[in-house]
């Protein structure tokens, strides 16, 4: 089966938040992340990892509700009255360290990026011949 590359449709789909965002802009965000999922991921993967990186970009630019949209995850009181909030440290500490995990969208793209890119390398040197010491 051919690869195909998502489309502002799929990402709107696959990411609602981002229904709002023209798909000039979801295009761009797409194409950018071409620069960090090539053709050597795993052929399933790519696609996900190109959304998932599009909308990381776009959440942390502001767009499709940004890290404020991100947030609730983390919700753990939320009064009425004279609005008093309260979100769990570990989702403040993640939205403030930036990254990947400062976003469900960043989150998701380093778990695809782990399975296409994860692992051991191996860095190869010149064989040399064992001599024994005379």
């Amino acid at each position: 089966m051919a690869y195909t590359a998502p489309t502002p449709a799929d990402l709107t789909m696959r990411y609602p938040a981002f229904a709002a965002v023209g798909d000039t802009v979801i295009q761009y965000w797409l194409d950018d992340s071409l620069r960090f999922v090539t053709d050597c991921w795993i052929e399933g993967d790519r696609a996900a990892a190109m959304m998932a990186y599009a909308a990381h970009q776009m959440a942390m630019n502001g767009l499709g509700g940004g890290i404020a949209g991100d947030l609730p995850a983390g919700l753990t009181r939320f009064r009425s009255g004279a609005m008093d909030v309260a979100f769990s440290d570990a989702a403040a500490a993640r939205s403030a360290a930036g990254g990947y995990g400062a976003t469900r969208y960043g989150q998701e793209f380093a778990l695809l990026q782990r399975r296409s890119k994860g692992g051991a390398r191996l860095v190869g040197c010149p064989a040399r011949p064992c001599r024994p010491l005379s």
